[in-house]
């Protein structure tokens, strides 16, 4: 009897852990995995803020572009986050203004420089902990060595 309890046990670990990868590649090929490591209160890398630019839909990218109305008080506003959201504003208009607002574009760009760039940065420890500010200056040099 304790056998069929174990399998039965292991049977639910196998299925909750393969729909957490199941959410894991939802997340990550849709542009939302930094998102969804802030939520699991786990520190997002500099290859996964490049996440939303990489994988998410023109929109997206327009909306990555705009700033957030509420504005915390200086005491209560979380500087690391604030770095990082000003940087993919950042890029985000800077891949805007380099695709011309022509989603397919946007797409040829994310395919040919972005993603690639993600796939180094994941594969790269020494490039995980970049700042939000070496993520745009490596961002920018790899768009602007394939214009």
């Amino acid at each position: 009897m304790n056998w069929l309890r174990q399998g039965r046990s292991n049977e639910r670990l196998f299925a909750v852990a393969t729909a957490r990868l199941i959410a894991d590649a939802e997340a990550f090929l849709a542009g939302d995995y930094a998102n969804k490591l802030r939520l699991g209160g786990v520190t997002v890398p500099a290859w996964a803020q490049l996440n939303v630019l990489a994988h998410a839909g023109f929109q997206s990218v327009v909306e990555a572009t705009t700033p957030i109305d509420v504005r915390p008080s200086l005491s209560e506003a979380n500087w690391p986050e604030e770095s990082w959201r000003c940087a993919r504003r950042v890029l985000a208009s800077e891949i805007l203004r380099l695709v011309g607002n022509d989603p397919e574009i946007l797409c040829r760009v994310q395919q040919s420089v972005l993603v690639p760039l993600e796939f180094e940065l994941m594969d790269d420890e020494a490039k995980t902990s970049l700042t939000a500010f070496e993520l745009v200056q490596v961002t920018r040099a790899a768009l602007r060595a394939t214009k």
